[in-house]
Protein backbone atom coordinates (compact mmCIF):
# COMPACT_ATOMS: atom_id res chain seq x y z
CA UNK A 1 0.00 0.00 0.00
CA UNK A 2 1.37 3.44 -0.85
CA UNK A 3 0.31 6.97 -0.18
CA UNK A 4 1.85 9.75 -2.22
CA UNK A 5 1.83 13.47 -1.38
CA UNK A 6 3.14 16.11 -3.83
CA UNK A 7 4.66 19.32 -2.56
CA UNK A 8 4.60 21.55 -5.62
CA UNK A 9 1.83 23.93 -4.54
CA UNK A 10 4.08 26.09 -2.38
CA UNK A 11 6.65 26.32 -5.19
CA UNK A 12 4.04 27.47 -7.74
CA UNK A 13 2.62 29.95 -5.24
CA UNK A 14 6.07 31.44 -4.61
CA UNK A 15 6.79 31.79 -8.35
CA UNK A 16 3.39 33.43 -8.95
CA UNK A 17 3.94 35.86 -6.07
CA UNK A 18 7.36 36.96 -7.33
CA UNK A 19 6.12 37.30 -10.91
CA UNK A 20 3.07 39.38 -9.89
CA UNK A 21 5.20 41.61 -7.69
CA UNK A 22 7.70 42.07 -10.50
CA UNK A 23 5.01 43.07 -12.99
CA UNK A 24 3.41 45.52 -10.59
CA UNK A 25 6.72 47.05 -9.56
CA UNK A 26 8.21 46.70 -13.03
CA UNK A 27 11.21 45.09 -11.35
CA UNK A 28 13.44 42.80 -13.35
CA UNK A 29 14.97 41.40 -10.16
CA UNK A 30 11.60 40.20 -8.87
CA UNK A 31 10.76 38.68 -12.25
CA UNK A 32 14.10 36.88 -12.19
CA UNK A 33 13.40 35.66 -8.65
CA UNK A 34 10.21 34.03 -9.90
CA UNK A 35 12.34 31.78 -12.09
CA UNK A 36 14.14 30.19 -9.11
CA UNK A 37 11.11 28.26 -7.70
CA UNK A 38 10.18 27.18 -11.24
CA UNK A 39 13.69 25.82 -11.81
CA UNK A 40 13.47 23.97 -8.49
CA UNK A 41 10.11 22.50 -9.52
CA UNK A 42 11.36 21.48 -12.95
CA UNK A 43 14.42 19.83 -11.43
CA UNK A 44 12.27 17.85 -9.01
CA UNK A 45 9.95 16.69 -11.77
CA UNK A 46 12.72 15.42 -14.04
CA UNK A 47 14.48 13.52 -11.23
CA UNK A 48 13.34 9.96 -10.59
CA UNK A 49 10.26 9.91 -8.36
CA UNK A 50 9.74 7.47 -5.50
CA UNK A 51 6.79 5.80 -7.17
CA UNK A 52 9.12 3.51 -9.14
CA UNK A 53 10.91 2.16 -6.06
CA UNK A 54 11.07 -1.64 -5.77
CA UNK A 55 12.10 -3.00 -2.37
CA UNK A 56 12.48 -6.52 -1.05
CA UNK A 57 12.31 -6.87 2.75
CA UNK A 58 13.39 -9.83 4.89
CA UNK A 59 13.12 -10.13 8.66
CA UNK A 60 15.02 -12.60 10.85
CA UNK A 61 14.00 -13.22 14.49
CA UNK A 62 16.53 -15.22 16.51
CA UNK A 63 15.39 -17.21 18.36
CA UNK A 64 11.83 -17.23 17.02
CA UNK A 65 10.75 -19.46 19.96
CA UNK A 66 11.97 -18.03 23.27
CA UNK A 67 11.32 -18.27 27.01
CA UNK A 68 10.46 -15.12 29.03
CA UNK A 69 13.32 -12.72 29.69
CA UNK A 70 15.47 -13.97 26.81
CA UNK A 71 17.14 -11.40 24.52
CA UNK A 72 15.79 -11.76 20.98
CA UNK A 73 17.82 -10.43 18.04
CA UNK A 74 15.84 -8.98 15.15
CA UNK A 75 17.42 -8.21 11.77
CA UNK A 76 15.55 -6.39 8.99
CA UNK A 77 17.17 -6.34 5.53
CA UNK A 78 15.95 -4.03 2.74
CA UNK A 79 17.27 -4.36 -0.80
CA UNK A 80 16.73 -1.88 -3.64
CA UNK A 81 15.59 -4.18 -6.45
CA UNK A 82 15.10 -1.30 -8.90
CA UNK A 83 17.56 0.02 -11.49
CA UNK A 84 17.73 3.53 -9.99
CA UNK A 85 19.13 4.74 -6.67
CA UNK A 86 16.85 5.86 -3.87
CA UNK A 87 18.16 9.17 -2.56
CA UNK A 88 16.20 9.26 0.72
CA UNK A 89 14.88 6.05 2.28
CA UNK A 90 13.50 6.11 5.84
CA UNK A 91 12.42 2.87 7.55
CA UNK A 92 10.75 2.08 10.89
CA UNK A 93 10.12 -1.57 11.77
CA UNK A 94 6.78 -2.39 13.43
CA UNK A 95 7.90 -3.64 16.87
CA UNK A 96 5.04 -5.47 18.69
CA UNK A 97 3.41 -3.16 21.21
CA UNK A 98 4.07 -5.42 24.24
CA UNK A 99 7.82 -5.63 23.62
CA UNK A 100 10.54 -3.09 24.23
CA UNK A 101 13.78 -2.48 22.35
CA UNK A 102 16.75 -2.78 24.73
CA UNK A 103 19.61 -2.40 22.27
CA UNK A 104 19.96 -1.01 18.78
CA UNK A 105 17.20 0.82 16.91
CA UNK A 106 14.30 -0.36 14.73
CA UNK A 107 14.66 2.66 12.41
CA UNK A 108 17.14 4.04 9.90
CA UNK A 109 17.51 6.62 7.14
CA UNK A 110 19.81 5.94 4.17
CA UNK A 111 20.46 6.54 0.49
CA UNK A 112 20.31 3.21 -1.31
CA UNK A 113 22.00 2.47 -4.62
CA UNK A 114 20.42 0.10 -7.11
CA UNK A 115 20.96 -3.47 -5.91
CA UNK A 116 22.31 -2.35 -2.53
CA UNK A 117 21.08 -3.63 0.84
CA UNK A 118 20.71 -1.89 4.19
CA UNK A 119 20.29 -3.69 7.50
CA UNK A 120 18.51 -2.76 10.74
CA UNK A 121 19.46 -4.68 13.89
CA UNK A 122 17.96 -4.42 17.36
CA UNK A 123 17.30 -6.54 20.46
CA UNK A 124 14.02 -7.21 22.26
CA UNK A 125 13.27 -8.94 25.58
CA UNK A 126 10.79 -11.80 25.18
CA UNK A 127 7.49 -11.83 27.08
CA UNK A 128 5.09 -14.76 27.19
CA UNK A 129 2.66 -14.89 24.29
CA UNK A 130 2.61 -14.76 20.49
CA UNK A 131 3.79 -11.39 19.19
CA UNK A 132 3.08 -10.55 15.54
CA UNK A 133 5.28 -8.18 13.53
CA UNK A 134 3.43 -5.91 11.12
CA UNK A 135 5.16 -4.80 7.89
CA UNK A 136 7.65 -1.97 8.46
CA UNK A 137 6.77 1.58 7.53
CA UNK A 138 8.91 2.83 4.65
CA UNK A 139 8.98 6.43 3.46
CA UNK A 140 10.71 7.37 0.20
CA UNK A 141 11.43 10.97 -0.83
CA UNK A 142 12.46 12.23 -4.22
CA UNK A 143 15.84 13.94 -4.58
CA UNK A 144 14.24 17.39 -4.53
CA UNK A 145 11.96 16.49 -1.64
CA UNK A 146 8.84 17.47 -3.55
CA UNK A 147 7.36 13.96 -3.61
CA UNK A 148 6.95 11.51 -0.72
CA UNK A 149 5.66 7.94 -0.84
CA UNK A 150 4.79 5.83 2.21
CA UNK A 151 4.98 2.07 1.70
CA UNK A 152 4.05 -1.05 3.70
CA UNK A 153 6.11 -3.63 1.81
CA UNK A 154 5.50 -7.36 2.08
CA UNK A 155 8.01 -9.02 4.41
CA UNK A 156 9.53 -12.44 3.90
CA UNK A 157 11.16 -14.50 6.62
CA UNK A 158 9.96 -14.33 10.23
CA UNK A 159 6.76 -12.48 11.05
CA UNK A 160 6.26 -13.32 14.72
CA UNK A 161 7.95 -14.05 18.03
CA UNK A 162 6.60 -16.91 20.16
CA UNK A 163 7.44 -16.85 23.87
CA UNK A 164 6.54 -19.93 25.94
CA UNK A 165 7.43 -21.02 29.45
CA UNK A 166 8.79 -24.34 28.15
CA UNK A 167 10.41 -22.90 25.02
CA UNK A 168 13.89 -24.20 25.81
CA UNK A 169 12.85 -27.27 27.83
CA UNK A 170 13.12 -30.44 25.68
CA UNK A 171 10.72 -33.37 26.09
CA UNK A 172 11.32 -35.55 29.13
CA UNK A 173 12.67 -38.39 26.99
CA UNK A 174 15.51 -36.09 25.88
CA UNK A 175 15.99 -34.32 29.21
CA UNK A 176 18.67 -35.35 31.65
CA UNK A 177 18.95 -34.37 35.29
CA UNK A 178 20.46 -30.92 34.81
CA UNK A 179 20.63 -29.56 38.32
CA UNK A 180 19.24 -32.05 40.85
CA UNK A 181 19.36 -35.66 39.78
CA UNK A 182 18.14 -38.40 42.11
CA UNK A 183 18.10 -37.00 45.64
CA UNK A 184 20.08 -38.96 48.20
CA UNK A 185 19.62 -39.80 51.88
CA UNK A 186 22.07 -40.09 54.75
CA UNK A 187 21.35 -43.82 54.92
CA UNK A 188 23.94 -46.14 53.28
CA UNK A 189 22.98 -48.61 50.60
CA UNK A 190 23.13 -49.10 46.87
CA UNK A 191 24.17 -46.12 44.76
CA UNK A 192 27.07 -44.48 42.96
CA UNK A 193 28.64 -42.04 45.44
CA UNK A 194 30.85 -43.32 48.28
CA UNK A 195 29.25 -43.17 51.74
CA UNK A 196 31.27 -45.37 54.17
CA UNK A 197 32.80 -48.81 54.74
CA UNK A 198 31.79 -51.59 57.12
CA UNK A 199 32.70 -55.17 57.96
CA UNK A 200 32.03 -57.74 55.28
CA UNK A 201 28.81 -59.75 55.68
CA UNK A 202 28.03 -63.05 54.04
CA UNK A 203 26.09 -62.38 50.83
CA UNK A 204 27.59 -58.95 50.11
CA UNK A 205 28.13 -58.29 46.41
CA UNK A 206 31.76 -58.97 45.51
CA UNK A 207 31.77 -55.73 43.48
CA UNK A 208 31.29 -53.78 46.71
CA UNK A 209 34.27 -55.34 48.51
CA UNK A 210 37.11 -52.91 49.20
CA UNK A 211 39.88 -54.93 47.57
CA UNK A 212 42.47 -52.22 48.17
CA UNK A 213 41.98 -52.46 51.94
CA UNK A 214 42.04 -56.27 51.71
CA UNK A 215 45.40 -56.13 49.90
CA UNK A 216 46.85 -53.93 52.65
CA UNK A 217 45.37 -55.51 55.79
CA UNK A 218 43.95 -58.85 54.74
CA UNK A 219 40.54 -57.88 56.16
CA UNK A 220 37.37 -57.96 54.10
CA UNK A 221 35.34 -54.73 54.16
CA UNK A 222 32.29 -53.68 52.19
CA UNK A 223 31.73 -50.25 50.62
CA UNK A 224 28.38 -48.57 51.17
CA UNK A 225 27.18 -45.90 48.78
CA UNK A 226 24.74 -43.04 49.22
CA UNK A 227 21.28 -44.49 48.95
CA UNK A 228 19.05 -42.82 46.39
CA UNK A 229 15.33 -42.33 46.62
CA UNK A 230 12.66 -40.28 44.94
CA UNK A 231 11.63 -37.01 46.56
CA UNK A 232 8.30 -35.25 46.82
CA UNK A 233 8.62 -31.58 45.87
CA UNK A 234 5.90 -28.90 45.81
CA UNK A 235 6.63 -25.88 43.60
CA UNK A 236 4.88 -22.74 44.88
CA UNK A 237 4.49 -19.78 42.50
CA UNK A 238 3.74 -16.35 43.97
CA UNK A 239 1.17 -14.91 41.51
CA UNK A 240 -0.16 -12.13 43.72
CA UNK A 241 -0.87 -8.69 42.29
CA UNK A 242 2.22 -7.23 43.97
CA UNK A 243 4.35 -9.72 42.03
CA UNK A 244 2.96 -8.71 38.65
CA UNK A 245 5.61 -6.07 38.12
CA UNK A 246 8.52 -5.91 35.69
CA UNK A 247 11.94 -4.31 35.56
CA UNK A 248 10.75 -1.93 32.84
CA UNK A 249 8.33 -1.47 29.92
CA UNK A 250 8.21 -4.45 27.60
CA UNK A 251 9.97 -6.78 30.03
CA UNK A 252 8.50 -9.97 31.59
CA UNK A 253 6.84 -9.69 34.97
CA UNK A 254 8.13 -11.42 38.08
CA UNK A 255 5.25 -13.90 37.78
CA UNK A 256 6.30 -14.79 34.22
CA UNK A 257 9.90 -15.31 35.34
CA UNK A 258 8.80 -17.36 38.35
CA UNK A 259 6.58 -19.55 36.16
CA UNK A 260 9.43 -19.98 33.69
CA UNK A 261 11.82 -21.09 36.44
CA UNK A 262 9.21 -23.45 37.90
CA UNK A 263 8.65 -24.95 34.43
CA UNK A 264 12.34 -25.82 34.20
CA UNK A 265 12.32 -27.21 37.72
CA UNK A 266 9.31 -29.48 37.17
CA UNK A 267 10.84 -30.75 33.91
CA UNK A 268 14.04 -31.79 35.62
CA UNK A 269 12.39 -33.21 38.74
CA UNK A 270 9.98 -35.35 36.73
CA UNK A 271 12.82 -36.51 34.48
CA UNK A 272 14.67 -37.61 37.62
CA UNK A 273 11.71 -39.69 38.82
CA UNK A 274 10.51 -37.43 41.64
CA UNK A 275 6.93 -36.65 42.61
CA UNK A 276 6.15 -32.99 41.86
CA UNK A 277 3.22 -30.91 43.05
CA UNK A 278 2.21 -27.34 42.16
CA UNK A 279 0.55 -24.56 44.14
CA UNK A 280 -0.24 -21.09 42.75
CA UNK A 281 -1.02 -18.52 45.42
CA UNK A 282 -2.57 -15.13 44.83
CA UNK A 283 -5.03 -16.22 42.15
CA UNK A 284 -8.56 -17.58 42.44
CA UNK A 285 -8.37 -21.24 41.50
CA UNK A 286 -10.62 -24.31 41.65
CA UNK A 287 -8.75 -25.93 44.54
CA UNK A 288 -9.14 -25.61 48.31
CA UNK A 289 -9.14 -22.00 49.57
CA UNK A 290 -9.05 -20.86 45.95
CA UNK A 291 -5.65 -22.41 45.32
CA UNK A 292 -4.49 -23.73 41.99
CA UNK A 293 -3.37 -27.04 43.52
CA UNK A 294 -1.83 -30.08 41.91
CA UNK A 295 -1.00 -32.94 44.27
CA UNK A 296 2.51 -34.43 43.92
CA UNK A 297 2.79 -37.12 41.25
CA UNK A 298 5.35 -38.18 38.67
CA UNK A 299 5.30 -38.76 34.93
CA UNK A 300 5.03 -36.77 31.72
CA UNK A 301 1.32 -36.13 32.27
CA UNK A 302 2.09 -34.45 35.59
CA UNK A 303 4.62 -32.20 33.86
CA UNK A 304 2.03 -31.14 31.27
CA UNK A 305 -0.56 -30.39 33.96
CA UNK A 306 1.99 -28.41 35.95
CA UNK A 307 2.91 -26.27 32.93
CA UNK A 308 -0.78 -25.54 32.36
CA UNK A 309 -1.01 -24.28 35.94
CA UNK A 310 2.04 -22.07 35.42
CA UNK A 311 0.49 -20.60 32.27
CA UNK A 312 -2.65 -19.87 34.28
CA UNK A 313 -0.53 -18.08 36.88
CA UNK A 314 0.81 -15.66 34.25
CA UNK A 315 -2.63 -14.93 32.80
CA UNK A 316 -4.73 -14.34 35.92
CA UNK A 317 -5.63 -10.68 36.42
CA UNK A 318 -8.60 -11.00 38.80
CA UNK A 319 -9.08 -9.86 42.37
CA UNK A 320 -7.05 -10.72 45.44
CA UNK A 321 -8.08 -13.90 47.30
CA UNK A 322 -7.45 -14.54 50.98
CA UNK A 323 -3.71 -15.23 50.87
CA UNK A 324 -3.39 -16.16 54.55
CA UNK A 325 -6.10 -18.79 54.10
CA UNK A 326 -4.40 -20.12 50.98
CA UNK A 327 -1.07 -20.49 52.78
CA UNK A 328 -2.72 -22.21 55.75
CA UNK A 329 -4.50 -24.62 53.39
CA UNK A 330 -1.26 -25.29 51.56
CA UNK A 331 0.36 -26.58 54.75
CA UNK A 332 -2.55 -29.00 55.19
CA UNK A 333 -2.20 -30.24 51.59
CA UNK A 334 1.56 -30.78 51.46
CA UNK A 335 2.38 -34.44 52.23
CA UNK A 336 4.73 -35.24 55.15
CA UNK A 337 8.40 -35.19 54.22
CA UNK A 338 7.86 -33.12 51.07
CA UNK A 339 10.10 -30.24 50.11
CA UNK A 340 8.68 -26.79 49.30
CA UNK A 341 10.19 -24.56 46.63
CA UNK A 342 8.95 -20.95 46.50
CA UNK A 343 9.32 -18.78 43.39
CA UNK A 344 8.71 -15.15 44.37
CA UNK A 345 10.27 -11.68 43.82
CA UNK A 346 10.00 -11.08 47.60
CA UNK A 347 8.52 -7.60 47.25
CA UNK A 348 6.86 -7.77 50.70
CA UNK A 349 7.13 -9.77 53.91
CA UNK A 350 4.39 -12.33 53.27
CA UNK A 351 6.61 -14.84 51.38
CA UNK A 352 9.18 -14.64 54.18
CA UNK A 353 6.50 -15.38 56.77
CA UNK A 354 5.35 -18.33 54.64
CA UNK A 355 8.88 -19.77 54.55
CA UNK A 356 9.19 -19.30 58.31
CA UNK A 357 5.93 -21.21 58.79
CA UNK A 358 7.10 -24.05 56.53
CA UNK A 359 10.40 -24.36 58.36
CA UNK A 360 8.67 -24.30 61.76
CA UNK A 361 6.69 -27.33 60.60
CA UNK A 362 9.92 -29.08 59.62
CA UNK A 363 9.61 -28.85 55.84
CA UNK A 364 12.82 -28.35 53.84
CA UNK A 365 12.46 -25.18 51.76
CA UNK A 366 14.06 -23.50 48.74
CA UNK A 367 13.47 -19.91 47.62
CA UNK A 368 14.29 -18.67 44.10
CA UNK A 369 13.67 -14.93 43.73
CA UNK A 370 13.75 -13.27 40.28
CA UNK A 371 15.14 -9.74 40.48
CA UNK A 372 12.75 -7.20 38.91
CA UNK A 373 13.71 -4.21 41.08
CA UNK A 374 15.31 -1.28 39.26
CA UNK A 375 18.00 0.30 41.44
CA UNK A 376 18.74 3.38 39.33
CA UNK A 377 16.62 5.55 41.64
CA UNK A 378 16.73 6.22 45.36
CA UNK A 379 13.38 4.45 45.81
CA UNK A 380 14.59 1.48 43.78
CA UNK A 381 17.79 1.19 45.79
CA UNK A 382 15.80 1.20 49.02
CA UNK A 383 13.46 -1.50 47.69
CA UNK A 384 16.47 -3.58 46.65
CA UNK A 385 17.94 -3.35 50.16
CA UNK A 386 14.62 -4.53 51.59
CA UNK A 387 14.57 -7.42 49.13
CA UNK A 388 18.11 -8.48 50.10
CA UNK A 389 17.03 -8.37 53.74
CA UNK A 390 14.10 -10.70 52.99
CA UNK A 391 16.45 -13.09 51.19
CA UNK A 392 18.69 -13.11 54.27
CA UNK A 393 15.70 -13.74 56.54
CA UNK A 394 14.70 -16.72 54.43
CA UNK A 395 18.27 -18.01 54.57
CA UNK A 396 18.28 -17.60 58.36
CA UNK A 397 15.41 -20.10 58.67
CA UNK A 398 17.57 -22.79 57.09
CA UNK A 399 16.00 -22.42 53.64
CA UNK A 400 18.17 -22.11 50.56
CA UNK A 401 17.50 -18.58 49.27
CA UNK A 402 18.79 -17.68 45.80
CA UNK A 403 18.79 -14.26 44.13
CA UNK A 404 18.18 -14.77 40.41
CA UNK A 405 19.83 -11.63 39.06
CA UNK A 406 19.09 -10.32 35.58
CA UNK A 407 21.60 -11.72 33.12
CA UNK A 408 22.23 -14.90 35.14
CA UNK A 409 21.35 -18.02 33.10
CA UNK A 410 18.40 -19.84 34.63
CA UNK A 411 20.09 -23.29 34.78
CA UNK A 412 22.87 -21.75 36.86
CA UNK A 413 20.39 -20.14 39.26
CA UNK A 414 18.44 -23.39 39.61
CA UNK A 415 21.61 -25.42 40.16
CA UNK A 416 22.61 -23.12 43.01
CA UNK A 417 19.10 -23.01 44.48
CA UNK A 418 18.64 -26.77 44.67
CA UNK A 419 22.22 -27.85 45.30
CA UNK A 420 21.84 -27.55 49.07
CA UNK A 421 18.82 -29.84 48.98
CA UNK A 422 20.48 -32.52 46.85
CA UNK A 423 20.83 -34.57 50.05
CA UNK A 424 17.58 -35.44 51.79
CA UNK A 425 17.52 -36.04 55.55
CA UNK A 426 17.00 -39.59 56.70
CA UNK A 427 14.04 -38.47 58.78
CA UNK A 428 11.75 -35.51 58.66
CA UNK A 429 13.45 -32.65 60.56
CA UNK A 430 11.91 -31.22 63.68
CA UNK A 431 12.25 -27.96 65.52
CA UNK A 432 12.10 -24.40 64.26
CA UNK A 433 14.57 -23.07 61.76
CA UNK A 434 17.05 -25.94 61.78
CA UNK A 435 18.88 -26.82 58.59
CA UNK A 436 17.56 -30.11 57.20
Amino acid sequence: MSRQSTRWRATVAAATLFAAAGLVARSGALLLAAVVPLVYLAYSLVTSGPGSVSLSVTRHVEPELSPPGTPVHVTLELTNEGDRPVSDLRVVDAVPADLAVTRGSPRTGVALEAGATTTIEYVLIARRGVHEFEPPRVRVRSLGGTSVTTLRPTVSGDTRLVCRLDADAPPIDDQGAQFVGDLTTDEPGEGLTFHSTREYRRGDDARRIDWRTYAKTGELTTIDYERRRAASVVLVVDARRISRVSAGPGRPTAVELSAYAATHAVTDFVASGHDVGVAVIGADGPGPAGLHWLAPESGDGQRSRAIDYFRTATEVTGGAPDIDRQLAELLDLVPPGAQLALFSPLLDDLPVEAVQAWRSQGYPAVVLSPDVVTDNTVGGQFEQVQRYTRLARCQATGARATDWRRGTPLPMALAYAFAADARLPSQRPTGTGGVP
